[in-house]
This record gives C-alpha cells, sequence and structure tokens, in this order.
C-alpha cells in the first residue's frame, strides 16, 4: 500500500473557496477516499513542513462523509459551533488558534488528497510522517492534532 503518492488538489485559501462555491471551475472535495491538510502557508505539489501545517486528517470510516466532513471543519473553524455540541474537534482548536493570533480563519490554506488504491489509514499515516515525522510524544509535532493516526489495521502502517 502507498506505492501511489497522494494526488493533491489545491490548496486554496479558505475565503477563496468559499467565494468559489458555485463556480464550475472550482474543484471540491469528493464524497469519500481523501486525506486533508490546513496550513499556514500554501504548497506547490505536495505539502511538506515548510508550509507550517497546523491539521490534517481523512475519513478512516467508510461513509461517504468526506466532503461533508470538509464542511464540519470550516464551519467550526470560523465559529460556528457551542459550548455542548459541535461538529469537528480540528476544526475548534483551528478556532481557538485564530482567535489567539487575531488571524481570520480564511486565510488559512486547505488541500485534499486522494490516489489509488486507497487504504484511509495509510494515507493518513504518510500525510503525518510526510509533515511531521515521527510523532513520539503529544504535543511536539508542531499541528493541532491531539491524536495521531491510528496504525493501519491491514497493512501495518503507523507513524
Amino acid at each position: 500500500m502507498g506505492d501511489a503518492p497522494l494526488a493533491w488538489t489545491g490548496p486554496f485559501q479558505v475565503r477563496d473557496l468559499l467565494d468559489r462555491c458555485v463556480a464550475d471551475d472550482q474543484p471540491w472535495p469528493p464524497d469519500d477516499r481523501a486525506v486533508y491538510l490546513v496550513a499556514q502557508r500554501p504548497w506547490i505539489g505536495a505539502p511538506s513542513p515548510e508550509c507550517d501545517p497546523l491539521y490534517f486528517g481523512g475519513n478512516t470510516g467508510r461513509s461517504a462523509r468526506f466532503c461533508t466532513r470538509i464542511g464540519d471543519l470550516i464551519a467550526d473553524m470560523h465559529g460556528f459551533y457551542g459550548v455542548l455540541a459541535g461538529h469537528h474537534s480540528g476544526g475548534q482548536s483551528l478556532h481557538r488558534w485564530c482567535w489567539e493570533r487575531g488571524m481570520k480563519p480564511g486565510s488559512l490554506w486547505l488541500g485534499w488528497a486522494m490516489r489509488e488504491p486507497w487504504c484511509a489509514a495509510c494515507a493518513e499515516v504518510e500525510l503525518a510522517r510526510a509533515l511531521v515525522g515521527r510523532w513520539e510524544r503529544r504535543g511536539e509535532v508542531g499541528v493541532l492534532n491531539v491524536k495521531r493516526p491510528p496504525r493501519c489495521g491491514v497493512h501495518g502502517r503507523s507513524v
């Protein structure tokens, strides 16, 4: 697994992605089988630590909710969540991060990647390795993700 590189779409500045949501030529996240990244800076080709990654993830389940998950992320990173309810813990972490810095969430960069053959766990592990290298202790990786991606139960890959 993982022989084919992740094929990236984006990055897009979040505000531009939202401004162009009804444009026919605006790429849109797929329903499933993808991973995403939110970063402080754009990247060319595949992201690296130089884009200052903030949060990454995907859908490890088999549901067709990837695009919806991106919507949850964007809503929560803009503060559309309550004390008792929210949709995306990463979006809430990004909202707090932006709030603390007086930064508008729309200025952040978002992209997503796919490949064939697909293994959600392996793709997330591959992305974590590319962005943060080894993940040994909580808080040392430089991203807002609280949990490291789980080990792939099929292929055995881990961060």
